[in-house]
């Protein structure tokens, strides 16, 4: 279980799999022993005052993260907390939440006044964030973070400052996925069966959406295994906005969360680009039509935990529509592997190249740098913040992130150069500090890990596979426009209007009506749901902020 632990918590989102490449600070350290220096990291906070922080008293802070709990369980025998917990005199104190309840427990503690220390929740753009920094639930971060210069480096990214409030402060740290939103194009990959698309005498691999579709028609149609195989499916039918729009609408792309739509200029207006009717109406007739001739699997929105691999791997489904390449290897590889052994999986499964939309550009999806954030009690004093700002800091720093990925440094690995050569294995260090594979996540998601070729969690050949696909997105793709400001404005209505496009595709992609006709019952709805006012809201503060 330590290695799969430690594969989900590097590749989590989608979900689900989210890590700032290049947080920046600490440096010089005094003299000391192998195993302190590479676990106490660098002072990087003494580095800018000149003084050690003071961290005389001892603190207790409570913490809510997904799997908190079980990571702390052994905390008197792990390396990596205990010194930690030497460095800044802090313990742990875990506040369960799982996927299925964190967001009702965060209102409940929110609105109880039992909030933790530090609570995570994806609330960015939602009306209860806003509800917390109105009320005074949360507490904003200090104004001035020179004492934390990593931290401080690691706030400066465009959509993080964005967060700004009108009083001038940020009152959360968001989760990084990346540093950059380059890496999106990987949020949302098809896969598909290239063994079975030769079988059923398909000879190129697909460049269009044409060749696409005409190549799981004829593994459906032909069904060279005899398995009565199925089309498309989906481990999360959430994630099918980041595939099918890029289509023709390709900013309607949407995380899941119903509150991240983003806004293009339209006839001289900022609009929702995800209800934008010239836009939205070719990739729901592609999606019909892929439903109609069976290119998607009839039970996509049925599938339950991972239901979705299994009939990729098995043969029952021709295509299979995932986040992450950490899922490729941690999901499918580890399938792959067993039932088919003496097959490498990339000798007969393919990615889905990134299609031309009917615009004749190639687009990637394209999300945030960021997923789900940290919060903080109003209710704690500044001493308590300012520590917990150093755990922050810490959390951040090169050292830090060498420390829980490897161990020791000369203990548990060594370094020449770039180069990391491990001494304790994966599963034994797993051991020694159960708790890394989970705290890594406290700040920042970890996903660009995958990228580093001292990567050892990640087969060899996905993580060469990411790499060229990554490099080959950047050559060939292009982000969609939209105004990014705009995205977590606040007004009246925006505050309260959430797009949850998936629900609506769904039911454009199955249904028996016209999907004209069907696209203006969806448009009728959000439109009594205060689509228009958003609209003028939203551009009449766009005219205020000075956009064009």
């Amino acid at each position: 279980m330590g290695k799969l632990k430690r594969s989900l918590a590097i590749m989590l989102m989608s979900a689900l799999l989210v890590s700032g490449v290049t947080a920046c600070g600490g440096t010089s350290e005094n003299t000391r022993d192998s195993q302190t220096s590479a676990a106490a990291g660098s002072s990087a906070s003494s580095e800018s005052t000149n003084t050690a922080p003071d961290v005389s008293e001892k603190m207790d802070i409570s913490v809510a993260l997904w799997g908190i709990d079980e990571a702390l369980a052994n905390a008197d025998n792990d390396q990596f907390l205990q010194a930690m917990y030497k460095k800044l005199n802090i313990t742990l104190k875990p506040r369960q939440i799982t996927w299925d309840d964190y967001t009702q427990k965060a209102q409940m503690w929110s609105a109880s006044g039992d909030m933790p220390d530090i609570m995570s929740i994806d609330a960015v753009g939602t009306t209860y964030y806003r509800n917390w920094i109105n009320q005074g639930v949360i507490k904003p971060l200090p104004e001035d973070l020179s004492k934390y210069p990593t931290l401080k480096e690691y706030m400066n990214k465009p959509d993080i400052q964005a967060l700004k409030q009108p009083d001038g402060k940020i009152y959360t740290v968001p989760r990084s996925l990346y540093d950059s939103l380059d890496y999106c194009s990987h949020d949302r990959i098809v896969l598909y069966r290239w063994d079975l698309a030769q079988k059923a005498g398909i000879t190129k691999e697909p460049e269009t959406w044409d060749e696409f579709n005409a190549m799981l028609k004829a593994i459906v149609d032909k069904d060279p295994e005899g398995k009565k195989i199925s089309g498309l499916t989906a481990n999360n039918v959430k994630q099918i906005s980041g595939f099918f729009w890029l289509f023709s609408d390709p900013a309607a792309t949407s995380d899941g969360s119903g509150s991240d739509f983003k806004w293009i200029k339209k006839d001289g207006k900022y609009v929702p680009a995800v209800l934008t009717t010239d836009l939205a109406l070719p990739s729901l007739q592609n999606m019909r039509t892929m439903y109609d001739q069976r290119m998607i699997d009839r039970d996509i929105a049925n599938m339950k935990g991972t239901q979705s691999y299994d009939k990729f791997v098995s043969g029952t489904s021709a295509a299979l529509l995932l986040v992450g390449y950490g899922n490729v290897n941690n999901q499918v590889n580890e399938r792959w592997k067993k039932l088919h052994p003496d097959v490498p999986l990339f000798d007969a499964v393919k990615k889905a190249d990134y299609f031309p939309a009917t615009d004749g550009n190639k687009y990637h999806c394209t999300f945030k740098t960021y997923w789900s954030e940290s919060y903080f009690s109003n209710k704690m004093d500044d001493k308590k913040m300012d520590r917990i700002m150093m755990l922050y800091d810490y959390m951040l720093q090169p050292e830090t992130k060498e420390f829980y990925r490897y161990g020791v440094k000369d203990v548990d690995y060594k370094k020449d150069g770039d180069k990391i050569t491990k001494i304790t294995s994966q599963e034994e260090l797993d051991k020694k500090q159960p708790s890394s594979a989970n705290l890594q996540a406290l700040v920042e998601f970890d996903n660009a890990y995958l990228y580093d070729p001292n990567n050892s969690t990640i087969d060899s050949a996905i993580r060469e596979s990411a790499i060229k696909d990554l490099e080959h997105s950047r050559e060939v793709t292009k982000q969609p426009d939209y105004e990014v400001k705009l995205t977590d404005i606040s007004t009246p209505t925006k505050d309260k209007f959430s797009i949850l496009d998936h629900e609506f595709m769904l039911k454009i992609m199955a249904g028996k009506e016209p999907v004209e006709k069907m696209w203006a019952d969806v448009l009728k709805e959000y439109e009594a749901k205060g689509l228009s006012k958003m609209i003028d809201e939203v551009n009449a503060k766009a005219k205020e902020m000075g956009l064009n």
